[in-house]
């Protein structure tokens, strides 16, 4: 949905800036990045499946 994009682009943007502040260096912060991407589609994945079993 829109909204649930914009959250996403909103926490990835916070994310992305405190890791810049803190000195995290780039490569890190692509890591840490994907790994927040994964997690997020993995969640939602477990999510659907949930819901179409019921």
């Amino acid at each position: 949905s829109v909204g649930g994009t914009l959250v996403g682009v909103l926490i990835i943007g916070v994310l992305r800036n405190g890791l810049n502040l803190l000195g995290v260096s780039p490569f890190i912060q692509q890591v840490v990045i994907g790994v927040v991407i994964a997690l997020a589609v993995t969640i939602d994945t477990l999510r659907r499946r949930s819901n179409s079993a019921h």
